[in-house]
Parts: structure tokens; sequence; C-alpha cells
């Protein structure tokens, strides 16, 4: 991490994706070219952010608000707004695709099924988003964002629930 303009996007199996591994293609994932070349849809990001604003003309997304951690003054509390966006590449067809948000305990607290489609060109990078009203958080401690598709983990981003005081 370390870099704010670089979301974390974690591979299955809770790896650490570095931006030398992203750019060169060595590391977990293995040579870029394999990756372009399999069937496998690639996570590019996962933000968590309070606003994402849409230009209609251009679909391009202003992200607004970018955090990390909740604070809260007790618990059980509610988040009362937030969105998640999930871009992905190398889509070769129209795939399922969940967003799945567990507790420290691994409790599932949200899960939404939608689906993508980059009209069959893989090079296309699909930005999903999703808004969160009332999200429950009952514990403190690391909670997780997964992108799923199928029970395939395409990436996870991690956000911290504290207690203020």
């Amino acid at each position: 991490m370390g870099r704010a303009f670089l979301p974390e996007c974690t591979p299955p199996g809770g790896y650490s994706t570095s931006l030398y591994t992203r750019l060169t293609g060595i590391g977990y994932y293995g040579r870029m070219s394999s990756v372009l070349s399999s069937d496998q849809p690639i996570c590019v990001a996962i933000v968590i952010c309070n606003e994402i604003i849409e230009d209609k003309r251009t679909s391009n997304k202003t992200l607004v608000s970018l955090f990390n951690s909740v604070g809260v003054p007790a618990l059980p509390a509610t988040h009362p707004r937030l969105f998640l966006m999930a871009s992905l590449t190398n889509l070769r067809e129209e795939l399922p695709v969940t967003f799945s948000i567990k507790g420290p305990s691994g409790r599932e607290i949200l899960r939404v099924n939608g689906e993508a489609s980059s009209g069959n060109d893989p090079l296309t990078v699909v930005d999903l988003v999703v808004e969160v009203l009332g999200l429950p958080l009952g514990e403190v401690g690391v909670h997780f964002v997964d992108v799923l598709t199928g029970d395939t983990l395409l990436g996870s981003r991690r956000f911290t629930v504290n207690r203020l005081g």
C-alpha cells in the first residue's frame, strides 16, 4: 500500500499485491500475458467512499471521501450510507458478480448480487457501483469487502471499525 491513489485489491488467499506485481505481472498472478489470456476476470480496484458522482455524458466517476475506517460511539451501530465500487477487466461474457461484507468473526453482514458485462471486449474496464444504506456494524475490528463471481474471489478490500472515545 502506501500510495493513496492505489486502492488495495487483494488476490485470493489474502496475499498482498504490490504496485510492482501489478505493473510487471511478476508475483502472485505470474506473467501478465498469462493473466490476460486467461478467462479469469481481473479486479483492478475496490473502493469504499461516501459518494460517487457519475458524469452522464462520459460515464466518468468522481469518488468523494474515500475511507478505510469507521468510528462508532457504541455497538451495535449502523453506517447510514456508503458506496462500494469495484473495477473489473478481462470480462469475456456476462458474469454474475457478488459484493459481500464480512465482519471480523467472518459473519456476512451484507450480500449484493448483480451482473457485469463488457460487451465481449476483455480490454474494457467495467466499474460496478453499489449504494449501501444502513450497514449494520456489530463488531470492532477488520471487516472485508469481497468481490466474487460464483465461488471465485476476484478481490478483497479491508476496512476497520473502531469504537470512538
